[in-house]
């Protein structure tokens, strides 16, 4: 594995994006109100570092949690230690995330998924959970003022998310041979790695 390819955790973070952007529209990436296709009323959160207030404790422990199980289970995640929650919550709310819980009913405030977006080269899988947040990553990652996105480390063995960014009309534009040893149908083995890239449009003023 090229070390570059993998985040580091402990790096310091960058600025994502500041008021000297032309497309950064801090204001327009406000809360939106989704529904799942079994019928669940979510809302996605949008948290810019130095712009929102920080999540929730609770959700940042949920988060943390989740992402130590997928490093434990070794088929998604190349990474040889999990985090404590102090380290996560840099690592993934340093820049800018957006999270999905429940809106309303007896699990009002459940979290379901996040996603995080940052500088790159200068249990709900079934609800539709991941696509609901890929369409709405489409809608803020231009009001952050990017121009494109490239997602560099999407392993072949996940299947679903190759299928997902296949459907949003990213371009597979490069591969990563042996990219890293994962556990795919419980046998460890080096896994290539799909380069998955997608520019915006600009977004109206």
């Amino acid at each position: 594995m090229s070390p570059a390819a993998l985040d580091d955790p402990t790096a310091p973070r960058k600025q994502l994006s500041g008021p000297n952007r032309v497309d950064f529209q801090p204001s327009k990436l406000l809360p939106l109100p989704k529904s799942l296709r079994d019928g669940t009323e979510i809302v996605i959160t949008p948290y810019i570092n130095g712009y929102h207030d920080a999540p929730l404790r609770p959700i940042v422990e949920t988060l943390c949690e989740e992402l130590n199980g997928e490093i434990e289970r070794g088929d998604t995640y190349p990474m040889d230690e999990i985090m404590s929650v102090d380290l996560f919550e840099g690592y993934w709310f340093g820049n800018f995330a957006a999270v999905v819980t429940v809106r309303g009913g007896p699990d009002d405030g459940t979290v379901l998924g996040s996603f995080h977006v940052k500088p790159n080269y200068p249990a709900a899988r079934a609800r539709g959970v991941g696509r609901v947040m890929a369409e709405t990553f489409l809608v803020y990652a231009p009001l952050l003022g990017y121009k494109s996105s490239i997602f560099n480390l999407v392993f072949e063995s996940n299947v679903a998310s190759c299928k997902l960014w296949d459907r949003l009309g990213f371009t597979r534009s490069g591969r990563v041979k042996d990219a890293g040893w994962l556990k795919v149908g419980g046998e460890e083995k080096y896994v290539d790695a799909i380069v998955f890239q997608k520019f915006f449009d600009t977004p109206e003023e």
